[in-house]
């Protein structure tokens, strides 16, 4: 007896080691979790921020006599297939106006927008800069978040009538957006970028995590019904206010997609409107079914 009784202590004590070994392991990998989240997400985002500060240059940079161009994408509208663009315009060498920041001849700026496709700047007085937008193809607002686009950015200028050399810089600053250059010429004193739009990489994955919420809480309502209504709960209105309250609060959190994805994307039919079937199915379940049960008690039954 007293034999068995040590070797009982003695594997007791053994699992007690490992069971606080297995304690420790786990603590220190908890500790360890939270800034590795934390470090991968700081990359995360100065990877997308060095993307987003790399600028395209296209034209004759050397030329001393040129119209520099900074082009900046200020914003896409997805739902028009529209990239709005701001252009400045600085005259340089004898292209130039004497201390001035103004063309010295008449100058005219061909553009790649379908409503703006010439600008005009008169002599002598400065080149103030400019709002357009050019159209975008190959690609529909529905594949949100995963929707992508290409545009063409192209312009060329003209001093009184003749042709002259131009410098275009290309830029993009919009948060919900990534911008690539995929192609540039410059063929006879005109620049020619192909852009590839697509959502940025914060928002596509915030999109996800949000599709990925939305079947968990759909999910757990479900699995809340269920229990309810298999161990005969009843109405429990406390369950029953949490489960409704879910219903309301997936069009909300859907709401809150950067980006204004319209109805119908790829988010909504991949998450949005089965997480709010599932959850409108379990609460009506557990009402009907919580009623019958709470009609076949006796007054006073719990």
């Amino acid at each position: 007896m007293r034999s068995g009784s040590g070797e009982l202590r003695g594997v007791r004590a053994v699992g007690d080691r490992l069971y606080r070994r297995r304690r420790l392991v786990l603590g220190i990998a908890a500790a360890l979790l939270v800034p590795v989240l934390c470090g991968g997400g700081i990359l995360m985002y100065l990877s997308e921020r060095n993307a987003k500060s790399v600028g395209a240059v296209v034209g004759e940079p050397s030329q001393p006599n040129r119209i520099e161009l900074y082009v900046t994408a200020q914003g896409v509208d997805a739902a028009q297939q529209r990239l709005l663009l701001r252009v400045e315009i600085i005259p340089h060498g004898t292209l130039a106006a004497a201390g001035l920041d103004a063309p010295a001849k008449y100058l005219s700026l061909f553009t790649s927008s379908a409503t703006k496709a010439q600008i005009d700047f008169p002599a002598g007085h400065p080149a103030s800069a400019q709002d357009l937008d050019v159209s975008m193809y190959d690609g529909t607002v529905s594949d949100y978040p995963f929707d992508g686009y290409d545009a063409q950015v192209a312009f060329a200028a003209t001093m009184d009538g003749q042709s002259v050399p131009i410098e275009m810089t290309f830029g993009e600053i919009d948060p919900v957006f990534h911008i690539a250059v995929v192609d540039s010429k410059y063929e006879n004193s005109a620049a020619d970028l192909t852009v590839h739009v697509s959502r940025s990489q914060g928002t596509q994955l915030f999109a996800g995590f949000l599709m990925v919420v939305m079947w968990a809480l759909a999910l757990s309502v479900l699995a809340g019904a269920w229990i309810l209504v298999t161990r005969r709960r009843g109405l429990d209105w406390t369950a029953l206010g949490w489960m409704a309250a879910t219903l309301f609060a997936l069009a909300g959190m859907r709401n809150t997609a950067p980006g204004t994805p319209p109805i119908g994307c790829i988010l909504d039919y991949a998450a949005f409107f089965w997480a709010e079937l599932l959850t409108a199915v379990a609460v009506v379940m557990a009402c009907a079914l919580g009623a019958v049960i709470e009609r076949r008690r006796e007054p006073g039954e719990w």
